[in-house]
């Protein structure tokens, strides 16, 4: 009986887990697969909670979303110009997907490369199926930031997982929302960071998505498990006030919670809201 109870936990673990640091550094791109661009210095790997070694005050953020392990090499050409690569490998293509969002504005060029991919300054960032990728090079020149391209093609093409964005991230209401401007929440930390006036206890609930808006506001959106869970959440939250003195308007729905925040006045707001709704009526 208690093996029979082992092998189904065991089988309803996320295939991902068992993901070796070997796989990981298949996805590496080896001397002579990029043109004029070599390994530098032995290669990195973290797993579970050797990350806090690797990211001094920065791991607990990949830990929320569903960290497992990542590998990290160094690049240069022979111009000395140098590419560092990390790659990510989380539980899910929702953790994956979550901390692109965490990584990235609506500031930063879109590339075609993985499923979503940008590039700001010196830095780019992937996300496909499972795996996050970000690249750094160490100036603004264009050799590093065509170095950053070639290198994050070259990944890419190893990497045949495919992945889906979460479903919550459809519900948003599409009508002058700001390209590239999401965040994917799991939990607090991801919340707090994104928006550091949230003293607001937004706890138990799934998962949650942010857009900005041109109107200048934004719309979050969570999802809880049970409807009581959203109706609870909405009636400590209709007492909360944004400490920027910010419009607050917040409702619940269905196991949603959904919030406007931001220069908007209580029509817009409803507004809003009977968008986001005909998408989560129409999802059913």
């Amino acid at each position: 009986m208690i093996f029979k109870l082992l092998l189904s936990v065991f089988l309803a673990l996320p295939q991902v887990a068992l993901t070796s640091q070997g796989t990981l550094e298949k996805f590496l791109p080896k001397d002579g697969d990029v043109e004029d661009w070599a390994k530098h210095r032995p290669m990195q790997h973290f797993a579970g909670e050797d990350l806090y070694e690797y990211i001094n005050g920065g791991a607990e953020i990949y830990h929320e979303y569903g960290f497992v392990q990542v590998v990290v090499q160094d690049y240069v050409n022979d111009a000395e110009k140098s590419v560092s690569v990390e790659i990510y490998e989380m539980t899910s293509s929702a953790s994956a997907y979550g901390m692109y969002t965490f990584k990235t504005n609506s500031k930063g060029k879109r590339i075609s490369v993985g499923h979503d991919a940008q590039l700001a300054d010196y830095y780019m960032n992937f996300w496909k199926g499972h795996f996050l990728v970000t690249l750094t090079g160490f100036d603004e020149t264009e050799d590093t930031r065509e170095g950053l391209l070639v290198i994050a093609k070259s990944v890419n093409s190893k990497i045949s997982t495919e992945g889906e964005k979460p479903r919550i991230v459809s519900l948003l209401p599409e009508e002058d929302l700001v390209d590239e401007s999401f965040k994917y929440f799991k939990g607090f930390v991801g919340l707090r960071n994104s928006y550091p006036f949230f003293g607001l206890n937004i706890l138990g609930y799934e998962e949650g998505i942010k857009g900005d808006y041109s109107g200048g506001f934004s719309f979050f959106l969570f999802r809880f498990e049970e409807e009581q869970e959203s109706q609870k959440a909405s009636q400590s939250m209709r007492a909360q006030k944004d400490r920027r003195g910010r419009s607050l308007f917040v409702v619940a729905y269905r196991e949603y919670l959904m919030m406007v925040l931001g220069t908007v006045d209580s029509m817009e707001a409803e507004q809003v809201f009977g968008r986001a709704k005909e998408k989560i009526r129409g999802r059913k």
